[in-house]
């Protein structure tokens, strides 16, 4: 019977060591957790403020492209639409003799159409383009 009491009283210590471990690891690793995402929430704001800031910096720039030595059109024949297309230009209008209309997205570094930009472009060579007049 003793070893019994024994055996009960030393596998109840074991248990006991073994949930209070637990609870242990637990706390350790939920805090663990609460400081990796508290650094991860940081990196994710950081790096969305440098993104605003490009996107931002990026869309200011691309108003002042016309007025380039290099731009081939003249700066009062743009319109600037911004979304999806930067600007359509109706290269002639400033002189009242339009020749064509050309649309025209700026791009820098290694920066690719996205798939809307490419689906429009599409339609442009293909010419499916068309006019449309409301009048009230």
């Amino acid at each position: 019977m003793v070893i019994l009491e024994i055996t009960v009283a030393v596998l109840l210590i074991v248990v006991i060591f073994l949930i209070i471990r637990y609870i242990q690891l637990k706390s350790s690793f939920e805090q663990r957790v609460r400081d990796w995402l508290e650094k991860e929430e940081e990196r994710i704001r950081r790096d969305a403020i440098e993104r605003s800031a490009r996107t931002l910096s990026g869309k200011a720039l691309e108003r002042l492209i016309p007025f380039l030595d290099k731009f081939p059109y003249n700066a009062h024949d743009l319109r600037w639409l911004g979304d999806p297309i930067d600007f359509v230009i109706f290269d002639g209008y400033s002189e009242k003799s339009p020749r064509q209309i050309v649309f025209c997205e700026v791009k820098s570094g290694e920066s690719n159409l996205n798939k809307v930009q490419n689906e429009i472009k599409k339609l442009i060579e293909n010419k499916k383009i068309g006019w449309f007049e409301f009048r009230i």
